[in-house]
């Protein structure tokens, strides 16, 4: 059995892999990663279907170019400030009453 890990790299320092989770991850589109392996690497298969697998753990992940886009709204005490902030008119006011 074979165990890959998926390790994220600086831009610019490739792929960091064994010859053939280097060509796995190619033709995946990955650019800049480090990998690390445990286990029979040298049953070829087996280390294939962990860098498989390896890759397919990676989807669980949200990058921030996924993430949907968010709409802000402004809270109910600055929505209405304005509103709150004119004077009333004087037939909303209560009377004064003289004693």
């Amino acid at each position: 059995s074979v165990h890959v890990r998926l390790i994220p790299a600086p831009r610019g320092a490739g792929i960091v892999a064994a010859r053939t989770p280097k060509k796995v991850l190619q033709m995946a589109g990955f650019e800049d990663v480090y990998t690390c392996s445990r286990g029979h690497t040298k049953t070829l298969g087996n280390f294939v279907k962990a860098t498989y697998f390896a890759i397919g753990e990676t989807y669980k992940y949200l990058t921030p170019d996924m993430w949907k886009e968010t709409r802000f709204t402004k809270a109910p005490n600055q929505e209405f400030t304005d509103f709150l902030a004119k004077p009333q008119s004087s037939d909303l006011k209560p009377e004064l009453v003289n004693y």
